[in-house]
């Protein structure tokens, strides 16, 4: 009940943070789905580990006052790492500007944040007031909670290190290879197909891209800002016309719209003179007919043309025949005639897509830095090995990549889309950058988690063996369950009606997995035992590193 309980304050203190934050600056639509699953998950995971080590504390038989002292003091200092490095990852998203991550990733920090304070303060007065109490009310088929230095975990970190080489090789290899998919990913903007196929606003969408051409969902519009030039005077209808008969044969092109273009098949001539032809030339249904067209086409000195594209919105050739446009764009530009600070703008789907991916790239290489650099000083100032950081960093990329590779299979290529309800199409360009940041910090979360109590042994024995199999076995059961509760939660998303939630949870549950398994039960121990005393080392002109405690002999 203590960790539920934690979680329901931080969902609720959750939504007033999201609230709090669409008062303040735009908020994505998905900001109260992501905030409170990572306030949920991360609310229970801290909750687990400090009621865990108060009953661990109690049944050493220490006063209520002393067992809540040692449990604020080492599961708490753990936590406040923990929530550190996984406020890390989320802050990772406020580099890209020009996108809704900051408001993701302000809002899943301090989401985190008050997680994390319900848990190191909150919880450890309720738990003094409990004292012996917080074992009342057992349930006669719980799984047993002793922690002891012999068990699976245990057993199983032991195993791995008497034979690190040959677990070592065949679990990198499987996580490299789950990884390799995402070089062939495809990423875009999530557009209508986004929802099931049997969904009526998409039907309706896709009727009227079949009907009417002109209002497809898939178009690059190019819009003229002449700065005082004539849009429909003769040498500018003129070069309108032919720029857009020259792109109406494109390969990724269905149709063209532009008031230079009246009527399909309309010579340029034909055009010229469809404008310039007098009001008293003409019969009244052709007068309506021309400024009907004018209307929506033109407006003072700027001019609008279209291209209907082949394909869904998301298409990978749709983007780069937009960034192609745009940079061909010239040839239209030097035939007209036009002010000295006129532009041409290339908008559109394809075009936003585009503009997203090159925000993100411009930005991408110094998120990934400072979460990296971060994330490794955080673990150095805990451990006091520079090592271990460095190795856990290593270990959650190679994590994070299978669930990337994976996200390609499932939702790219389609295998499984039956199942969920969706129709394959590229990534959504958003959802691995949310996804690192998340299961970045989450996983380096475990990671903390174990890694103080693995040094906590190896500071009370010396032993590195030793160790990493107590330190595995006294966190194996709690963390096994901690990462189970998120799986599930995280799992939950993929039933969403929305692609994009189904992306998220599926890789957000994936690498968890990944993570509570095959790294913590096979690379972390194998890692280990390989560098053996040489986990803790660090330089000893490097603040902190004075708390490493030389190896016994034996070691």
């Amino acid at each position: 009940l203590m960790p539920i309980g934690i979680g329901l304050f931080t969902v609720i203190a959750a939504m007033g943070v999201t609230i709090w934050l669409s008062n303040i600056t735009d908020v994505t639509q998905y900001a109260t789905n992501i905030i409170s699953l990572i306030g949920i998950g991360v609310s229970i995971d801290y909750s687990l580990f400090m009621v865990n080590r108060f009953r661990e504390e109690l049944k050493q038989k220490r006063d209520v006052r002393t067992a809540t002292a040692m449990t604020v003091a080492t599961a708490g200092k753990a936590v406040f790492y923990s929530g550190l490095t996984v406020a890390i990852g989320l802050m990772g998203m406020l580099f890209f500007e020009n996108t809704s991550l900051p408001s993701l990733g302000l809002g899943g920090t301090l989401a985190v944040s008050i997680a994390m304070v319900y848990s190191v303060i909150v919880l450890p007065a309720v738990l003094a007031m409990l004292g012996e109490n917080v074992n009342a009310g057992k349930v006669p088929f719980a799984i047993p909670s002793e922690d002891s230095d012999e068990g699976f975990w245990g057993r199983t970190a032991k195993m791995v290190m008497n034979h690190p080489w040959a677990v070592l090789i065949p679990t990198l290899i499987l996580l490299i290879g789950a990884g390799l998919p995402f070089l062939q990913a495809e990423l875009s903007m999530s557009s209508i197909e986004a929802l099931p196929p049997e969904d009526e606003t998409r039907q309706g969408s896709n009727h009227i891209d079949r009907l009417w051409l002109e209002s497809t969902q898939n178009d690059a519009f190019v819009m003229l800002v002449m700065d005082g030039g004539d849009p429909l005077s003769e040498p500018n209808i003129r070069q309108q016309h032919r720029w857009l008969n020259e792109h109406l044969t494109d390969e990724e092109v269905t149709a063209v719209f532009g008031a230079a273009l009246p009527m399909p098949n309309m010579t340029e001539d034909q055009a010229v003179d469809f404008w310039l032809t007098p009001d008293e030339d003409l019969s009244p249904e052709q007068v309506a007919g021309r400024e009907y067209l004018r209307e929506k086409f033109v407006s003072g000195d700027v001019a609008f043309m279209l291209l209907s594209l082949d394909g869904p919105q998301t298409s990978t050739d749709s983007r780069l025949y937009v960034e192609l446009l745009r940079e061909e764009i010239s040839d239209l530009k030097e035939g007209l005639i036009q002010g000295p600070n006129s532009e041409i703008l290339i908008g559109g789907f394809a075009a936003y897509s585009a503009d997203t991916l090159d925000a993100i790239a411009d930005n991408i290489f110094i998120a990934i830095s400072f979460i990296l650099i971060a994330t490794t000083i955080l673990i150095y100032l805990q451990v006091g090995s520079i090592i271990i950081p460095i190795k856990a960093v290593v270990m959650n990329i190679l994590s994070i990549s299978a669930s990337f590779g994976m996200l390609v299979v499932v939702f790219q290529w389609g295998w499984g889309s039956e199942l969920l309800n969706f129709t394959p199409q590229p990534i959504d360009s958003m959802n691995p950058i949310i996804m690192f940041c998340i299961v970045f910090g989450l996983s380096m979360d475990y990671e903390v988690l174990m890694l103080s109590r693995i040094h906590e042994e190896w500071l009370r024995t010396g032993d590195n063996t030793l160790a990493v199999a107590n330190g595995l076995q006294r966190t194996g059961r709690l963390i096994t369950g901690a990462a189970a509760i998120m799986i599930v939660v995280f799992s939950s998303f993929g039933f969403s009606s929305v692609l994009i939630l189904k992306q998220i949870g599926f890789g957000l549950a994936l690498a968890i997995l990944i993570d509570a398994t095959i790294v913590r039960a096979l690379l972390v121990p194998a890692t280990m035992r390989l560098m053996g005393k040489w986990n803790w080392w660090s330089p000893s002109w490097l603040p902190g590193s004075q708390h490493v405690r030389e190896p016994i002999e034996s070691e």
